[in-house]
């Protein structure tokens, strides 16, 4: 069942289309907070689709339901916030309805009544809706909230508003710090990938490199082409996720790549340094002596002639393991 579409803009007139009573408290068209749980909805509940003019705010202790704001659907149960932008079609069905509050309020109250710096949080990065799940600890912070303004707005002081505008802020704030938190995790998140990428795409460089597949070593600006990323931007990634620069991993890795061939192999200095792409021999022996502070015939030189268990393996000796070989 498709819900019915009206182009009906103001909250009064989208209570009253529905037949759900239009409260004298809320007597301006710039800010509203209903109980919707008190309003005598029989579930399921459909809603009309509407085109509201004014930002809404959805608080769900418990209940149960389906929010459509423009092109985006949002599922909601309890623990969950909803916030939606004006000027977008919007409906919602609910299966249930035990604790749920809507705050309402335009652009004009918050030009009036909210300081400058919610303008950019208010975008809502241009998305339709948002919609974040608190913990149980988290949202009874918000229902006291809610409570706070309720009593404000029911009251009819001459300065409920200005009361009341200070709790709305401290809901936003409250909804502006998970959003912040979120983007935090999830760019943490996104760079914990590119960092994994990186680290793959580096051993495989070595493994095409030790093979003799390739004769270049790849450095900042060919992972970034690997990885569609800025040399840049994938810099500061990396080092952010790892505390080590690009060429610190690389080295760290090309270090301990040529101290086994020193150790391991009788390979010469001049075929260890064409492995690894150095130009000269010369460049060779500067890059492992700046690396390690010692030179690389010295570290050849020393495990050969050190007492280690296996020396025997290194020069030449063969342990047969098994008595077949």
């Amino acid at each position: 069942m498709k819900p019915e579409l009206t182009t009906l803009k103001k909250l009064c007139d989208m209570l009253a289309f529905m037949n759900l009573p239009v409260y004298s408290y809320n007597d301006t068209d710039d800010f509203a907070i209903l109980k919707i749980h008190e309003m005598g909805l029989k579930m399921p509940y459909l809603t009309p689709t509407f085109r509201p003019d004014f930002y809404t705010i959805m608080i769900v202790l418990d209940g149960e339901g389906t929010l459509v704001s423009g092109n985006e659907v949002f599922e909601v149960g309890p623990g969950n916030v909803f916030m939606k932008r004006p000027d977008v079609y919007f409906s919602s069905g609910w299966t249930k309805m035990i604790t749920v509050y809507n705050i309402s309020f335009s652009r004009y109250f918050i030009e009036k009544n909210l300081p400058l710096g919610m303008d950019d949080f208010l975008e809502m990065d241009n998305c339709n809706g948002i919609n974040y799940l608190f913990s149980k600890k988290d949202i009874s912070q918000f229902e006291d909230l809610c409570l706070e303004i309720y009593n404000e707005a029911v009251s009819m002081t001459a300065f409920r508003y200005e009361m009341i505008s200070n709790l709305l802020i401290h809901i936003l704030l409250l909804i502006q710090q998970r959003q912040d938190t979120l983007q935090i995790e999830n760019q943490n998140e996104k760079n914990d990938v590119i960092f994994s990428a990186f680290c793959r795409n580096m051993d495989k460089n070595f493994n095409m490199l030790a093979s003799g597949e390739i004769d270049f070593l790849f450095r900042g600006r060919e992972h970034a082409g690997l990885l569609n990323l800025s040399e840049n931007n994938l810099a500061k990634i990396i080092s952010k996720s790892s505390g080590r620069t690009i060429n610190q991993w690389i080295n760290t890795k090309l270090i301990d790549e040529i101290t086994y061939l020193l150790k391991n192999t009788d390979k010469s200095m001049k075929e260890i340094a064409e492995l690894y792409a150095f130009a000269e021999l010369k460049q060779f022996y500067n890059f492992y002596k700046k690396q390690t502070n010692k030179t690389a015939i010295a570290v050849r030189n020393d495990f050969n002639e050190s007492q280690n268990e296996l020396m025997h393996i290194y020069r030449g000796d063969s342990v047969n393991i098994r008595p077949s070989w």
